[in-house]
């Protein structure tokens, strides 16, 4: 359900309590209707709010008003509604360009599939050592002609906050249009 105009929250400044507030609120454990009350606020569906928390859908309706989340689930909860402050403030208290914002790619989010890459990372070892670090400057900055360059893929805001780094970079791009940085 997809919110339209202005909403009667009141909007300030996402950064205004410390980072400890969060952890001591993620460690109490937020109430399941929270998840209910922040997808109402921002229109999110119940698979988006499900993928933020890291959760299946069944198991996201399989509890509770009542019942308390996870700690990761509830950390989640608490960055999705610092975050959906910081966009309102952003976007002038408009939920529906906040929704439409969420759901658009994001040049500054898109990522580059390289065929090469196997997904998992360097085994530590192949980074050298203290005494002899792995130089990084013999390798080329731009691929060869050999390496082929992957398709770009590009993501919305949503798409990348099922991880808390996600949160952040999102949060950053949220920043630069409040300050009108470009690109």
């Amino acid at each position: 359900m997809a919110t339209s105009g202005r909403t009667n929250l009141v909007i300030t400044r996402p950064y205004q309590r410390p980072a400890t507030d969060l952890i001591h609120q993620a460690h109490q454990g937020v109430l399941r209707r929270r998840v209910d009350e922040v997808a109402r606020l921002i229109g999110l569906t119940d698979k988006e709010m499900a993928h933020i928390l890291n959760m299946s859908v069944r198991n996201l309706h399989g509890k509770a008003e009542t019942d308390s989340l996870s700690l990761s689930a509830s950390e989640r909860l608490l960055l999705l509604e610092r975050l959906l402050q910081h966009g309102l403030m952003v976007f002038g208290g408009r939920a529906d360009l906040v929704n439409r914002w969420l759901h658009t790619p994001l040049p500054e989010l898109s990522y580059r599939e390289t065929p090469f890459e196997t997904g998992q990372p360097a085994p530590v070892r192949a980074l050298g050592s203290f005494q002899e670090p792995t130089p990084t400057y013999d390798r080329p900055a731009v691929p060869t002609p050999q390496e082929p360059l992957g398709e770009v893929v590009p993501q919305s805001p949503l798409a990348v906050l099922d991880t808390v780094s996600g949160f952040s970079v999102v949060d950053d791009v949220l920043g630069r249009i409040e300050w009108g940085i470009v690109g």
